[in-house]
């Protein structure tokens, strides 16, 4: 699972090609996941990238413990992260693969699950 968080006016081929910056070669993306208020642009990423969106108000964001938390986005949308616990819910772990990593107002966080139990196929939840 990928979760994204976007400042306002960044568009959908920006959020990919920062999503590329910290995806493994052998990772296969099926979920893209961010709150409900970025619906359009979570379904315009999912689309470019042939997979399914997956949004959360910012009630159930909130109940996620996460590893980092920003004043800053608790008041723009009343939950202290988007990115880390959208992934989180999503995939359904209490673990990031790879935790908050912003870059030119896009914020990815990662979950990773294993399809086989061990070193081969992985799949980003």
């Amino acid at each position: 699972m990928v979760g994204i968080g976007a400042r306002s006016g960044v568009g959908a081929d920006e959020i990919v090609r920062v999503i590329s910056t910290v995806l493994q070669p052998n990772w296969r993306v099926e979920a893209i996941a961010s709150i409900d208020r970025k619906a359009d642009l979570v379904a315009a990423v999912a689309s470019s990238m042939g997979v399914r969106g997956v949004t959360y108000s910012a009630d159930e964001l909130s109940t996620v413990v996460t590893p980092t938390v920003s004043v800053r986005v608790l008041r723009a949308v009343g939950s202290a992260s988007v990115a880390e616990a959208a992934a989180l819910l999503a995939g359904g772990s209490t673990e990031l693969t790879v935790p908050r990593f912003g870059l030119d107002g896009v914020t990815v966080a990662v979950v990773e699950l294993c399809l086989d139990g061990g070193q081969g196929g992985r799949a980003i939840l």
